[in-house]
């Protein structure tokens, strides 16, 4: 009995049902990586044309689209926050739209500045709906947001969410950045305190 040698962990259904999981996880996680990073769009172009060039586009393949009949402002405690009027941003398959702002005071010396922003997926793999996207350039210093978003917008659907910044009480001008896999749009805002 002693002569025994213990059998692989490969030999034992749990080690192989352990081994299964691991390679299904691995080749999952590629697929998705490579189908956002527009690798399965076979030979579609890389952003869709908007009715003309807007100043919200900064990088060729960005491109801002109509954005319909929204309201210019957003409004909370008296601060006013002016947005520009193209309003959505499409590069690839991936489309956000800011849907509105709002400030308000936060700890001393600065503001909370909130977007509820829609990220619509117009293509088959999920995609990351998270703050990772998002930068606001105010003042020369770019902030990343603190709202904490994390979501997967799954092939042709959309999801709506905040981001928010923190950002000195003194900021009246400020860009929005918003991050692709081919480039980066920008949106021009103006705050107004009470």
């Amino acid at each position: 009995m002693a002569d025994e040698k213990p059998t692989s962990w490969w030999a034992t259904l749990p080690g192989l049902l352990t081994a299964a999981a691991a390679v299904i996880t691995a080749v999952t996680g590629l697929l998705l990586g490579l189908g956002q990073l527009g690798v399965f769009d076979g030979g579609r172009p890389a952003a869709t044309a908007g009715s003309s060039p807007a100043a919200g586009a900064s990088q060729p393949g960005v491109q801002p689209q109509p954005s319909g009949t929204m309201t210019g402002a957003g409004e909370s405690a008296g601060w006013t926050v002016a947005l520009p009027a193209e309003r959505k941003y499409r590069s690839a398959d991936v489309e956000y739209e800011i849907l509105g702002a709002r400030v308000r005071p936060d700890v001393a010396g600065k503001v909370a500045l909130t977007f509820t922003v829609r990220c619509t997926n117009h293509g088959r793999y999920d995609v990351n709906f998270w703050d990772s996207t998002f930068r606001l350039n105010a003042g020369g210093i770019n902030h990343s947001p603190d709202s904490g978003l994390n979501d997967l917008v799954a092939g042709d659907a959309s999801k709506s969410g905040d981001v928010r910044f923190t950002v000195p009480a003194d900021t009246r001008d400020a860009l929005l950045r918003i991050k692709f896999a081919q480039g980066e749009a920008t949106a021009q805002l103006s705050i107004s305190p009470p």
